[in-house]
């Protein structure tokens, strides 16, 4: 079962972990490429963002660079109003310059850079605009005060000829607002390259730890956008998928394992079921088989008892054959205990249950109890007060006490010593004692001793009948199997609870009621009247031993071997005064055979003679039975009192 169960979960946890592992890989992978996504997306939003800061001061110094006081020579007033007018539009602008081409600069707007006329900072791009004719776009550069910026120039074109450079120098400081337009994660850097690798501007970290950089170009100065994603964001990405997965399987682990004891214990209860059921069917099949042999031997020992009592009333004073009688009487008498606990064990015995008030039956027990354990065992009793009474039988109830009794004396003497304690107690039964059983109130008298106990092999089999672990003779297996046979027959159960070296406790479940337990009368005399009476069997032997017992004591008897003949002689014999007949006999049942009398208008009383009566369901209630084998006096006591 175990190897199975582990098979099962390793097949059971092998897809979820290579579909975690799949999931969990096609997961970090599509985040992974949004990351890049992301950096891409933030890259080209920024290039694109100084790209059309760049084209619109560009547009603005050419707007300049067209302005018809640049036609004949500067016209200094004029061009001043006009680009402080467009320094106020471009706030940016740290300041507007006009250099002729051999880079001398001619006006410095609002005031001469570094406090005098001079050198532009730049001639590389100034000389590339003259030769170009276009539009350029400075280096970075520190200038005299301190300022980083870089410029953008665009050629007054007259003619062939460009006499004038009109520049723009703008702070790279004022690129800086550009690279927070687009949100991104803190953690991410972001910067601004002119055309010699150098930074323009930055955000985010300045740190030099490891970063995968995504760039995008910006054409209209020919720069650069950087967008720097930290490596360790990635790493924490196959982190928390690893934490994901790990987690995941943990938790499938755990549910796995939670479903696989679940159903770990439905396979024991499971098995437990079929095991039990199996019992149930086992012990079935030996009730029958058990009951049919009973019946046999029933049929076999009632002449033998019913002739052993005709021969002692006929041998006088011959003592030795009086010894023989008693002791074949004695064997007899044995294997009718035998066959008694066998009907037990069947549920086939014929039970007179009435309602017994256990506390007051096992204080009248107690004498007989302590006598059969011995005085080295102590023999307690102890019942709760208010106990309802049980529906039992009276007789079959004190031997069941008495079997458990005994087994628990046997099971002190097996642990050695021989001194111990025999417990035995009444109360009401629990829940779970009860669970199986016919909704009710039930009582519980339970035996407890001290004894070796019994292993769980030993427990299994302690209820099948000749089942021992006594040694020789001690014990016939049949005391705890009549017990459980009594129990189950009066819609109650057998418990049994043992572990080796701490002792049994044995738990007998009967049914509470409320009637009143009732009270015992005096024994009366039999009577000698004598009568008429038809007797219906089909074995002769157990025909003719009754019959010579009745014979025996003044009674006229007739014999009839079948349903048949016992109708015919019945209806030729009016003055019959009781009919004595089996149940199972050719062409029907004694109940049939009652049914049909009493339908005939036939008045006489019947008494039914049976090994068992499992099958008697066609037999009136108010039909008295005597169970085979039965004595002299037995049959004797029945037949007067139908006939008083």
């Amino acid at each position: 079962m175990r190897r199975s169960l582990i098979l099962m979960g390793l097949t059971g946890l092998l897809p979820i972990v290579v579909l975690g592992s799949a999931y969990g890989a096609v997961t970090l992978r599509e985040q992974r490429a949004a990351l890049d996504r992301q950096a891409a997306l933030a890259s080209r939003s920024t290039a694109r963002l100084v790209g059309r800061e760049i084209a619109a001061t560009i547009d603005a110094v050419k707007m300049i660079s067209r302005s018809p006081s640049l036609d004949n020579g500067i016209d200094r007033p004029r061009f001043t109003m006009l680009g402080l007018r467009l320094m106020e539009d471009h706030r940016n602008w740290s300041a507007l310059s006009i250099a002729d081409s051999d880079g001398n600069r001619l006006l410095d707007l609002p005031r001469p850079i570094g406090g005098a006329l001079g050198k532009v900072i730049d001639p590389f791009s100034l000389a590339r605009a003259v030769r170009t004719r276009q539009a350029q776009i400075g280096h970075v550069i520190k200038g005299p005060r301190g300022i980083t910026a870089f410029a953008v120039r665009a050629p007054v074109l007259r003619g062939h000829s460009v006499p004038y450079v009109v520049s723009a120098v703008v702070p790279v400081q004022a690129m800086q607002h550009l690279l927070f337009a687009e949100e991104v994660p803190p953690d991410w850097r972001v910067r601004l390259f002119d055309k010699r690798g150098a930074v323009i501007a930055q955000s985010g970290p300045t740190t030099q730890d490891s970063m995968q950089s995504v760039v995008s170009a910006v054409p209209e100065a020919g720069w650069r956008v950087e967008v720097a994603v930290p490596r360790g964001a990635f790493a924490a990405l196959t982190r928390q998928t690893r934490i994901v997965l790990i987690v995941g399987g943990l938790v499938a682990l755990a549910v796995f394992a939670a479903l696989t004891f679940a159903l770990a214990i439905e396979l024991r209860r499971f098995r437990q079921r079929q095991a039990a059921t199996l019992q149930a069917q086992r012990l079935e099949a030996l009730g029958r088989l058990t009951g049919g042999v009973a019946h046999d031997l029933n049929n076999l020992l009632t002449p033998i008892l019913g002739g052993l009592d005709l021969l002692r009333a006929r041998i006088g004073d011959d003592v030795k054959a009086k010894r023989y009688i008693d002791s074949a009487t004695s064997s007899a008498e044995r294997a009718r205990s035998l066959v008694a606990r066998l009907l037990a064990y069947a549920k086939r015995q014929a039970l007179t249950p009435e309602a017994i008030d256990v506390p007051a039956m096992l204080a009248d027990l107690h004498e007989l109890l302590q006598r059969s354990v011995g005085p080295a065992i102590r023999c307690a009793i102890e019942a709760d007060d208010g106990l309802p009474a049980v529906r039992a039988d009276r007789n079959q109830l004190e031997l069941a006490v008495l079997n458990l009794v005994i087994n628990a004396r046997d099971a002190i003497h097996s642990r050695g010593g021989g001194h111990g304690t025999i417990r035995i107690e009444a109360h009401l039964s629990r829940r779970d004692e009860a669970r199986g059983l016919a909704r009710g109130a039930y009582l519980a008298l339970v035996v407890h001793d001290d004894g070796c106990g019994m292993d769980a092999a030993t427990l299994r089999r302690a209820m099948e009948p000749f089942f021992t672990t006594k040694a020789g003779d001690r014990g016939t297996g049949l005391g705890l199997s009549m017990v459980h046979g009594f129990a189950e027959q009066s819609a109650g159960r057998l418990l049994l609870e043992s572990v080796p070296g701490q002792g049994t406790h044995a738990t007998l479940i009967l049914p509470a009621t409320d009637a009143v337990p009732p009270v015992p009368v005096a024994v009366r005399e039999r009577p000698t009247r004598t009568a008429e009476i038809l007797l219906v069997d089909d074995d002769p032997a157990v025909r003719e031993a009754a019959a010579e017992v009745l014979r025996a004591h003044g009674h006229l008897v007739a014999e009839a071997d079948s349903l048949r003949e016992g109708m015919a002689a019945l209806a030729g014999a009016p003055d019959t005064a009781l009919v004595i007949t089996d149940y199972m006999m050719p062409g029907g049942t004694g109940g049939e055979f009652i049914t049909r009398a009493r339908h005939a208008g036939l008045p006489q009383p019947f008494l039914l003679l049976t090994g068992y009566t499992d099958a008697a369901e066609d037999l009136p209630a108010d039909v008295p039975q005597l169970r085979k084998p039965f004595r002299e006096r037995e049959l004797l006591d029945a037949v007067d009192a139908l006939l008083d």
